[in-house]
């Protein structure tokens, strides 16, 4: 299957660093001519050539900024600790880091939900169907 063009990239680029949201100015950052810019970037929308490589560059994305969090996320973990061990912190903090901690770790206790109502399994048009049918 082919692959998408330089410019066709450049756009792509440029149409996620605007987060999605100017597609005809990612389009003219691309070097598409400013006055089919509208029409060019809804074209380049629709292109599957150029999907795919969107998609592409979102995973990318996606998996860099995951092994960042990554770091970002023991970094936390460290300061929540150490919030949650020290001696002078206020008891409210330390229960909540505590309950953080364990509804992170999947153990987050459940919400209860009560309901009231009636429910109608429709038993008495059965039976009557039923009566119907033994006639």
């Amino acid at each position: 299957m082919r692959e998408a063009t330089r410019q066709q990239k450049l756009f792509i680029d440029e149409y996620l660093r605007l987060r999605k949201k100017n597609a005809t100015k990612a389009a003219i950052s691309a070097g598409y001519s400013k006055k089919s810019a509208h029409v060019q970037a809804s074209q380049l929308l629709k292109n599957p050539i150029v999907l795919r490589y969107l998609d592409e560059r979102e995973k990318v994305i996606t998996q860099e900024l995951q092994e960042e969090f990554m770091f970002d996320a023991q970094e936390a973990r460290k300061v929540m600790y150490k919030i949650m061990m020290d001696p002078e912190a206020r008891d409210q903090d330390k229960v909540n880091v505590a309950k953080d901690f364990l509804d992170r770790a999947g153990f987050k206790p459940k919400d209860k939900v009560e309901l009231e109502g009636t429910v109608d399994t429709g038993l008495n048009k059965l039976n009557s169907i039923l009566e119907q049918l033994k006639e």
